[in-house]
């Protein structure tokens, strides 16, 4: 049997193909793909900036079992899933306690080391199904949905340093993007005040718009960020400042609107051959700053996310702004990247 795939052939240049049918093996797993969203990771893949060692990307994941190798247990044939990206070496301490994202070995992922979803089916390795990398989603869920617990999952691993705070603390979050967004609604989740700034306004309306429960909506571009979060705390700043866009300003800033004893998050990286910033050092020694990285996530944080989207707490669907089919990925990802078109989160439906 046929599928169809979207293979990245250079860069930025997509070719859809017709190629076999993953075969599916003792020990895997293959996925008919109902849904993968397309991340700002994978834009910068399309342009060339991340490289990846197979030609079929795509992470944000969800699909049906539509086969299942000999030795798999706790799957059937026909269970709506989502799937966790990060493979970790499973040997190491880091992955004996089920944090694969912080595999001593560097682990490999879903659509960047092993084909990805921008394809109708498919295969999951036996290591990543031996690793619980194949996630059963309930029916209320739908499967665009689904793609969403892999960002919200990195969201909830961003929290994990901080996440012992008492409710009623004060969350900035710098970035009106899907991630951003994603922060604010875990940050009211935590009992957090929540100020999003952003530096155009174009995306704080469409924030307000869409009825995210951010406390205050800052314009970078019209107030100086430091200085309003100052205002907004009787002069003493944030308790957690997530840094959730790509900016040495950004990091710079954050550091400058934190409270003491703050918690910051450089969640966003930067790229490889320009992340060296400057930082106002004594502000960390002073205020007794903590600055924590962020990176993936793990099944646990998977199930957290998952089971906040299905019950409701977190209503994921706002977030849904475009559905592509899979011969019109170019068109896709030039939706994501044009800001007049006001979208957040760009699904490919493979079988649209």
């Amino acid at each position: 049997m046929k599928m169809k795939a979207a293979f990245l052939v250079d860069k930025g240049r997509f070719e859809i193909r017709e190629v076999d049918k993953p075969q599916c093996g003792p020990g895997e797993v293959l996925v008919r793909v109902k849904a993968c969203a397309i991340c700002g990771t994978d834009l910068r893949i399309f342009r060339g900036e991340k490289r990846i060692d197979v030609p079929i990307t795509g992470h944000e994941i969800s699909g049906v079992v539509e086969e299942i190798g000999e030795g798999v247990e706790g799957l059937a044939v026909g269970d709506k899933v989502t799937i966790k990206t990060v493979i970790g070496c499973g040997k190491c301490d880091a992955c004996k306690r089920g944090e694969e994202n912080r595999c001593r070995q560097k682990y490999k992922a879903i659509g960047y080391q092993y084909n990805g979803g921008f394809a109708q089916f498919i295969l999951i390795p036996k290591k990543a199904v031996k690793q619980g990398c194949v996630i059963k989603v309930p029916d209320r869920v739908s499967f665009e949905e689904a793609t969403i617990v892999e960002p919200f999952s990195c969201v909830i691993n961003g929290w994990y340093p901080f996440k012992k705070r008492e409710p009623g603390f004060t969350t900035v979050v710098i970035g009106a993007g899907i991630i951003g967004m994603l922060h604010v609604e875990y940050a009211k989740q935590m009992g957090s005040r929540v100020f999003l700034v952003n530096r155009t306004s174009p995306r704080l309306i469409l924030a307000q718009k869409i009825g995210l429960p951010a406390d205050e909506f800052i314009d970078a571009s019209k107030y100086n960020p430091v200085k309003r979060v100052k205002e907004l705390t009787n002069g003493l700043g944030a308790d957690v400042v997530i840094c959730a866009a790509s900016s040495k300003d950004i990091q710079r800033e954050s550091l400058e609107m934190a409270a003491v004893d703050a918690d910051i998050s450089f969640f966003a990286g930067l790229p490889k051959d320009d992340s060296n910033v400057l930082l106002d050092s004594n502000l960390i020694h002073y205020n007794e700053l903590h600055i924590h990285g962020a990176n993936a996530s793990n099944r646990k944080q998977y199930l957290e996310a998952l089971n906040l989207i299905a019950s409701g707490k977190v209503n994921v669907k706002k977030f849904i702004t475009h559905v592509f089919p899979l011969e019109k990925i170019s068109e896709a990802i030039n939706c994501l990247e044009d800001r007049t078109q006001n979208a957040i989160k760009v699904i490919i439906d493979p079988w649209m």
